[in-house]
């Protein structure tokens, strides 16, 4: 009997001690998630004092392009941007990424090993094209990767990251348009019991919160379509506004997926949406098709597009591996937004491996 008891209680030790392992385990990785929300929030004080101060030099866009901002020719499909990925992104830690290559692979994990500065930095070395990943967590929508496992954010507050983006547009009136193309996630939700589906509901506070915090900084689909022109109609037949009546303005991309359809049903004019919505290469059929996402670099399928007006986002590179071949195929595609995870901004990488547009530029005219 004696000997029973033994085994029981070091059962019993043995399984509450598993048991606090997982609860340490668990709350390290969540208070990644806390720290940042402290950091953003001290990060946007900082901001408050920065603009504030008599002193502040606003950042003078020529120095990022090879083209005249204020030539009436040149449309805002006309040109290329570097565009950052995942831009939110902070790093990962070394237990989520165990957890990462436990459950998925170490190739998986280790591609996730990167992070980048703030927003407003990566605005003032010249990004001016960016990813967002949002999330509905309890009464927020939240800017993360994977939940609890990849979650540091240095913009983890979305609501925060619009003012950040708008602090800036006011304070630098003349930037080349932002474009931020945002996908609306719901995956792994099984690793943080707070977050929320998002339904129609959530889109139409998501849209009214755009508004809010960007206000006349955000070019929506009703300020492009001319009379009575869909979006797709306008691009096609008009063509883009020009960059120079572009600039001091911030588009956001509906990345496409399955809530195109929720988010057009909220006006199917698109007469009163804050995003576009974007479009794969095979569905073009559509009243909203404006901006593509076309990831694959097919250069013959991309031209294709540009010709017809459109606007494509495609990648120069992804899983942390640069590929030359890849790269240049990329610039020559023409595609007008290149999204890479080796643009300035990174936080992690050496400048050396920064790569640009050729000639230092990071925004070009297309050739």
């Amino acid at each position: 009997m004696s000997m029973i008891r033994k085994i029981a209680k070091i059962t019993l030790i043995a399984v509450l001690s598993l048991v606090a392992l997982v609860v340490i385990i668990i709350s390290r990785l969540f208070s990644v998630k806390i720290f940042d929300s402290i950091v953003q929030t001290q990060h946007m004080k900082r901001l408050d004092e920065m603009y504030s101060d008599s002193l502040y030099v606003e950042i003078n866009d020529e120095q990022f392009v090879d083209f005249d901002l204020y030539d009436p020719n040149i449309k805002l499909n006309d040109i290329q941007i570097l565009a950052s990925h995942n831009s939110y992104k902070g790093m990962s830690t070394s237990l989520g990424r165990l957890f990462v290559g436990l459950g998925d692979s170490f190739d998986e994990a280790r591609a996730l090993k990167y992070s980048y500065q703030s927003i407003t930095d990566q605005l003032k070395l010249g990004i001016r094209s960016m990813e967002f990943d949002l999330r509905k967590r309890k009464d927020s929508f939240m800017l993360t990767h994977v939940p609890l496992v990849d979650n540091s954010s240095v913009a983890p507050n979305f609501a925060l990251a619009l003012e950040e983006i708008r602090l800036y547009s006011e304070h630098n009136p003349v930037h080349i348009p932002i474009i931020i193309l945002m996908e609306v996630k719901t995956d792994w939700m099984i690793l943080d019991h707070a977050l929320q589906n998002i339904e129609t509901e959530e889109l139409l506070q998501l849209d009214a919160l755009i508004k809010e915090k960007l206000g006349d900084h955000l070019f929506q689909p009703a300020d492009l379509m001319v009379d009575d022109l869909t979006v797709q109609e306008t691009i096609t037949t008009l063509g883009w506004p020009s960059i120079e009546e572009m600039l001091g303005k911030v588009i956001i991309v509906l990345h496409p997926n399955n809530y195109n359809d929720r988010y057009l049903a909220l006006d199917p004019t698109m007469e009163s949406q804050a995003m576009f919505i974007g479009s794969y290469a095979d569905d073009l059929n559509h009243d909203y098709t404006s901006f593509i996402v076309h990831n694959n670099v097919d250069v013959e399928s991309i031209a294709s597009l540009i010709e017809q007006g459109y606007i494509v986002r495609t990648r120069i590179d992804d899983s942390l591996a640069f590929d030359q071949n890849r790269y240049m195929a990329a610039l020559a595609s023409g595609a007008q937004i290149l999204t890479s995870d080796f643009t300035s901004g990174r936080k992690d990488l050496n400048e050396a491996d920064m790569i640009d547009l050729g000639g230092y530029m990071i925004i070009r005219f297309n050739p």
